[in-house]
This record gives structure tokens, sequence and C-alpha cells, in this order.
């Protein structure tokens, strides 16, 4: 996961919820990484201390992470992403970005890695999400640490 902010804190808690092995958040700010651990990353790292594509291979038997998902945004981000994952890994970008992104394509190619974007829902996805915070079964750490709250008075 690239960015601990509010909606990769919740992506790692979904995937948690539905058994993900190894969850890593890479984000830069320290409060935020906080967070991810205690939102049940197994791994946080620090990219401005840590060199993330080895990172995470190490983590990952040295083959690299099956799946990153891109909440951050940012070009520094997006070139780890592609870096750590494995052969026929896939990056999912969540992030609306403000600025214009560049890859070098043979980096996706020679690897058969795959990028996609989501954006878009079904009928259904917001209820089903609601219902989770609601039950407070999947997505317990949001209740507890009073989002709930906050996102009920809005």
């Amino acid at each position: 996961m690239l960015g601990g902010g509010p909606i990769g804190l919740a992506v790692v808690q979904i995937l948690k919820a539905k058994g993900a092995g190894k969850i890593i958040v890479s984000e830069l700010a320290s409060r935020r990484r906080e967070f991810a651990k205690q939102f049940g990353a197994d791994h946080v790292l620090d990219p401005t201390n840590d060199d993330i594509p080895a990172r995470v291979r190490e983590i990952c038997d040295n083959k690299g992470a099956n799946l990153a998902y891109d909440a951050a945004g940012a070009q520094a981000g997006l070139d780890q992403a592609i870096l750590s994952v494995r052969a026929r890994g896939t990056i999912v970008n969540i992030a609306v970005w403000e600025k214009t992104a560049t890859f070098i394509p043979n980096h996706l190619a020679f690897r058969e890695r795959k990028y996609m974007g989501i954006a878009t829902y079904v009928d259904g996805d917001f209820q089903e999400v609601i219902d989770a915070i609601e039950s407070g079964e999947e997505l317990h750490i949001l209740r507890t640490n009073g989002l709930t709250n906050n996102l009920q008075a809005n």
C-alpha cells in the first residue's frame, strides 16, 4: 500500500478483514505510519529511509509483492510500486493524481506486470462498505478509533 492516508488505511483494513497475507504500507508521515500499524499493517516502511523495492522483496521471499495499491498519487511511489511487485504482479491505482505521471513501459512488459486504475463502482458498493462499518465486525478498527462517529456526523 502506497500511502497511509484515509483511503490507504481503509484498504489496509479491508485487506486484513479479507485475510490478505503480508500487508506492507509505505508512508512519508510518521503519524500516518503509526496509524498504519494500528489499522493492521504487518510492515510499515518510511520511503525517506527505506529502499522500498528492496525491503518489499525481502519481506516477500525475494520475489516482490503480488499486488500493490497506490493511494498516494506521487511519481516516486509509482516508481517504487512498479519495482516492488513480482513478475505477473499487479499495481492498482486508487489515487487521484494532480500531476501527470510517467513510467517506463519495459518495467511492466519484461516482467509481465499489470497496471490498472479503479475509480468506478457498481450498485451496492457503497452500501456494502456502510454495512461493514456499521456492523463493526470486519472494520472494527474504524469503530474503535472513533471514525464512524465522524462519518455519521457528516
